[in-house]
């Protein structure tokens, strides 16, 4: 790639409306067709087009890296959780580049070239070289951001109103020793709004004092167990954002995944099921899950205690202990099915506990349990059991796993950890309340932040002025925050 000039990095606009107007507003649903690059992989996929938002964007990475000129280019649009162009380029056939752009709103996500140079930079020149990109990329709003360096070798760009940061509106560059920027990403709020008047100032924010008395939702008193011993303790489960003028919890992402542990009465089966060899594991793993191995027969890969048997192909794993079954992971089963709705929490709560019953012991009817998405896969969740002890949830110990296909209902995995209960427990009756628990953690720093929450699933268009409380535990006993 050719050095740093200014062909390289052009002041491409010195307006900021023109700039928020390319990045920032809705697709107008206009699908354009595929102009550039290669144009017989173009007529390969039906996805390989670009709506006009998308390809302006692209044509100022073609200005900003010219050294893409040259290159052979491939679009996938890809679905995954929001509409993404992957572009792929290629130079004497080979990998150069890849971005990834979004569908609707054209703002570029990731932009990675493959540079074979690892030294960092020294400072002056990445920062140099990291301003140059951005005036480039984003014009006079670059005056938005300030500017960080990371121990890596990266430029953080962070933007501020207010003095106050805005979660997730930033940019991250690398920059190799040459000073040639090979790698940019935009965080998710990026530029999402540029109007100072949809910012909250910071005096209408209650009072730090004031927070302790919306702590106590964000907490929950429950069991730890370490390796030499058992903590009581109240453990920060909320999304720790509170807004800083209603105290009112905010989900500061699209996949929030909640720490809170709920209770529930299950119905134990007492089911043990024995596998000894590769054909009995093949046997039960069909008969017993329902799951096809086509034919196949398992190969056990570890011959300890715990022995695991792997199909041929990798996609089916079963796992013994001592010769009792206890988990296994499917990936036929995690392969989501198109046109059937996809499972809520509830239904995917009702498809685990149906699965898992039959094979509890006797005396394992109390639980507390959580439903999260699986971040890796927007098809599935993860629903996760742990023992109720005393009353109150005990984690880090035994537990339960189970992956919920949130299209099909099949279980996608599951794995069961078989941790003996502690023998000795902290007295609970002995714990501080939980308002004391709640002041104690309010005394910690805590931080002003602007953040976009989401609600139902969708991100709010305007910032919310929050304050960001600190996500340690609280010792149940002594009632002091652990650091």
């Amino acid at each position: 790639m050719t050095s740093t000039s200014q062909r390289r990095y052009p002041v491409l606009a010195s307006s900021a409306l023109l700039i928020a107007t390319l990045l920032l507003s809705p697709a107008s649903g206009t699908v354009m067709a595929n102009q550039t690059g290669n144009q017989q992989a173009a007529a390969r996929l039906p996805e390989n087009q670009l709506s006009e938002k998308a390809k302006r964007t692209e044509q100022k990475l073609q200005m900003l890296f010219p050294a893409l000129d040259d290159t052979s280019r491939y679009v996938t649009l890809v679905t995954k959780d929001q509409p993404v162009y992957e572009i792929l380029y290629e130079k004497n056939n080979e990998f150069f580049a890849i971005a990834n752009i979004h569908a609707e709103t054209g703002k570029l996500l990731t932009y990675h070239w493959d540079d074979k140079d690892l030294e960092n930079p020294d400072d002056k020149l990445a920062y140099n070289s990291a301003d140059t990109f951005m005036e480039g990329w984003i014009g006079e709003m670059r005056s938005l951001y300030k500017v960080t360096r990371v121990p890596a070798g990266d430029v953080i760009y962070s933007r501020y109103v207010n003095g106050i940061e805005v979660v997730g509106d930033e940019f991250r560059l690398s920059v190799n020793s040459a000073g040639q920027v090979t790698y940019v990403s935009a965080g998710e709020n990026t530029l999402t709004n540029i109007n100072p008047a949809d910012f909250l100032p910071p005096a209408q924010a209650m009072k730090k004092d004031q927070l302790s008395r919306f702590i106590p939702p964000q907490l929950q008193l429950m069991y730890i167990l370490d390796e030499n011993k058992t903590d009581l303790v109240y453990n920060t489960v909320g999304s720790h954002y509170l807004d800083a003028v209603t105290g009112a919890e905010l989900i500061p992402n699209r996949q929030y995944i909640t720490w809170r542990w709920k209770p529930i009465s299950l119905t134990p089966g007492g089911k043990v099921v024995k596998v000894k060899n590769e054909q009995e594991a093949t046997r039960i793993y069909e008969s017993e899950f329902g799951i096809s191995l086509k034919g196949s027969t398992f190969n056990g890969v570890r011959d300890e205690k715990e022995r695991v048997y792997v199909s041929p192909d990798e996609n089916e794993v079963l796992f013994t202990k001592d010769g009792v079954v206890i988990g296994f992971i499917s990936n036929s089963n995690a392969e989501p099915q198109k046109g059937k709705p996809t499972l809520s929490e509830k239904q995917a709560l009702e498809k685990a506990v149906q699965f898992l019953q039959p094979y509890l012991k006797q005396e394992e009817k109390e639980f507390y349990y959580m439903v999260n998405p699986d971040t890796q896969n927007p098809h599935e969740y993860v629903v996760e059991f742990v023992p109720s002890v005393e009353g109150l949830p005990l984690i880090y110990g035994r537990s339960i796993d189970i992956g919920v296909n949130g299209v099909t209902g099949k279980i996608t995995d599951y794995y069961q950890k078989l941790h003996q209960n502690p023998a000795k427990l902290p007295d609970k009756r002995k714990a501080v309340s939980i308002d004391a628990a709640a002041k104690a953690l309010s005394e910690k720093p805590t931080e002003l932040l602007y953040i976009y929450p989401f609600i139902n699933g969708k991100r709010l268009a305007k910032p919310v002025l929050a304050y960001c409380i600190d996500g340690n535990n609280i010792n149940a006993l002594t009632g002091k925050v652990e650091e």
